[in-house]
């Protein structure tokens, strides 16, 4: 009887064993051992009985350690790859770490609930702190204008040529909004030449798109291409007919706005009309207890656009225009305040943008009435440019021809200019080089005097 009960137990330990020896349980495998098997009655049935399930115990572990080993020879799968991020999941990713302690600790700020943002694709700022309202910001930015010229002075006036590098432009400036989005403010300083000095400080409120205010120190909003950033035209300087009838910067009030979408953009403003070194001039005083006055107003009649940009480095699509007018009363001589005289300015103008291709004009007129005695002075002048991109948003073509006629009743007193370039963009405005040869001839009554520049200069915004 103990023989028999003792086969049992060593049978089913031995089953057991094979089962679990390789580490994985084989459920199936126990459920069949779990069986009730018939014993055979001689001990020698017995013992091949016991040995054929000694046999295929050994045979479930060969098969469980080759298929152990064909899991560890086999490489390790390959990591899924993850899905692409969106340009906004890493923005948002960005902004949410800026706005941390600890990445305001690293960036040296520790002013609490303030973030800073570098912007180096933004037009004009490079650095930008904001409270999380956006109700408090301030903006960073510089330009610089390296610039060669060579100057070929005509001899028959005895005059040398002259070449000369200098810093053309050197600009610093902060701006930004306070207390609320629509309230703003705007400083601009200059190092031209290596002569320091303030050229732009300004408040401006925008509650509306039809109705805006700016106060303070600012250009005159009198013709478009002096209001045009010197760092976003199409040649590397003014026409000659902007330098002699332009009313620059001055302490002043514009009332200004683009009602109907943008299809419109009127300013109506008055300044003191000393001009930019008046405060050498009187201890700072009006000299004449005259304010300059000016109107204007523009249609465009496809749409907004940006035509305070000579060039049309941002490609559009869709064919727009602009056409302008605009009149001073008590205007200003080349920025200079005349005091003995009535003087009005008007101008028309005319731009276009497509594709590329830009066009832009401006006629000028002006009359000085002289209160006492002498003839009424009347002058006009134009300019008229184009530029065209053959390689889109990289190299442009440029020409302009501009004349001034600084008295209509005079004969051969004429200036007039010719000047073709090439400009290659980089970083669009913020970093770009411009190359232009320009001839200038001014009429006189035995001989035209005439000179020729070549001129190349690279600008950078940071």
């Amino acid at each position: 009887m103990w023989s028999k009960w003792r086969k049992y137990i060593l049978s089913s330990a031995m089953v057991f064993y094979g089962a679990y020896a390789g580490g994985v349980p084989q459920s199936v495998f126990a459920q069949e051992t779990a069986q009730p098997k018939e014993v055979p009655g001689s001990e020698m049935e017995d013992l091949k009985w016991q040995l054929k399930q000694m046999e295929e115990s050994m045979q479930r572990q060969q098969e469980q350690i080759q298929a152990l080993k064909k899991r560890l020879e086999q490489p390790p799968a390959a990591p899924t790859a993850a899905p692409p991020v969106s340009k906004e999941e890493i923005k948002q990713v960005v902004e949410d770490y800026l706005s941390t302690d600890e990445a305001r600790k690293k960036m040296a700020l520790g002013l609490p609930n303030l973030t800073a943002v570098y912007t180096p694709d933004d037009e004009k700022y490079a650095l930008s702190i904001r409270s999380p309202d956006d109700n408090y910001t301030l903006n960073f930015g510089a330009r610089m204008q390296f610039r060669y010229t060579y100057k070929d002075k005509d001899e028959d006036f005895e005059e040398s040529d002259v070449q000369d590098i200098t810093v053309r432009r050197a600009r610093v400036y902060f701006g930004g909004n306070i207390y609320t989005k629509f309230i703003h403010y705007y400083v601009e300083a200059d190092a031209d030449k290596f002569n320091f000095g303030m050229r732009d400080f300004y408040i401006y409120v925008t509650p509306i798109e039809e109705l805006n205010g700016k106060f303070g120190y600012f250009k005159v909003p009198f013709n478009r291409q002096r209001m045009t950033s010197s760092g976003k035209l199409l040649l590397q300087d003014r026409s000659i007919a902007n330098d002699a009838f332009t009313q620059d910067r001055d302490y002043g009030l514009d009332l200004y706005g683009k009602p109907f979408e943008g299809y419109m953009e009127y300013h109506a403003a008055v300044f003191q009309g000393a001009g930019q070194n008046f405060a050498s001039l009187n201890n700072g005083d009006n000299i004449d207890n005259k304010l300059l006055y000016v109107l204007s107003l523009r249609y465009n009649p496809f749409g907004k656009y940006d035509y305070y940009d000579e060039t049309d480095v941002k490609y559009t699509d869709k064919f727009k225009a602009t056409i302008g007018a605009s009149v001073a009363f008590n205007a200003k001589d080349q920025d200079k305040k005349l005091k003995d005289a009535d003087t009005t300015t008007g101008v028309v103008d005319l731009g276009v943008r497509f594709r590329g291709f830009t066009w832009d004009s401006d006629y000028f007129v002006r009359s000085e009435d002289p209160k006492d005695e002498g003839d009424t002075v009347n002058s006009d002048g134009f300019y008229t440019q184009a530029g065209y991109f053959v390689i889109p948003k990289k190299l442009e073509f440029a020409v302009r021809y501009s004349m001034v006629d600084p008295n209509t009743d005079i004969s051969n007193d004429l200036q007039k200019e010719y000047t073709v370039g090439t400009n290659y963009y980089f970083r669009d405005h913020r970093s770009k080089i411009q190359a232009d040869v320009g001839h200038y001839v001014t009429d006189t009554k035995d001989q035209d005097k005439e000179e020729n520049r070549v001129r190349v200069q690279y600008q950078i915004i940071f």
